[in-house]
């Protein structure tokens, strides 16, 4: 690897997102809170005078426990955001796009029709003045013959 590719750190802290991103993680990390705290078994506040007592088999082992979530989950979490985030832009951006390139191709439409109207009217003033050329030669050649 190159020497800056060696030299740049990933880490959590340096992947903080900002302004929107930031306030729908902080949002759903407190929505995941919330369901933790609904999901977690509730203890009485006062002890029972009687409890069973829970007889492990010995051939049985104690289940794992979860793993605790990790900064790469964090991570993981935050990129899919910004992800989605980009793509939500993208449809935006996309959506604008076609509409400027309606816009623009009916501009295009109204200014040809426009040229088409000036590029006629040129026409016809041309004939018209290609009449009035043969108009007046015709009346000149009178006076230019021999009597």
């Amino acid at each position: 690897m190159s020497d800056p590719a060696l030299k740049t750190q990933t880490t959590a802290a340096a992947r903080q997102p900002s302004g929107p991103l930031q306030d729908w993680l902080a949002t759903l990390s407190r929505i995941d809170a919330a369901d933790q705290a609904r999901t977690a078994p509730r203890r009485p506040e006062a002890p029972a005078a009687w409890e069973p007592r829970i007889v492990a088999s010995p051939e049985a082992e104690p289940a794992p426990e979860p793993p605790a979530p990790r900064a790469e989950d964090d991570d993981l979490a935050a990129l899919m955001a910004e992800n989605m985030m980009l793509k939500a832009r993208l449809r935006q951006e996309n959506a604008r796009y076609d509409e400027l390139q309606a816009v623009l191709a009916d501009e295009l439409r109204a200014l040809r029709a426009h040229v088409q109207q000036e590029v006629d009217k040129a026409e016809e003033l041309r004939a018209e003045r290609d009449l009035w050329m043969a108009r007046a030669e015709a009346l000149a050649q009178p006076l230019f013959q021999r009597r």
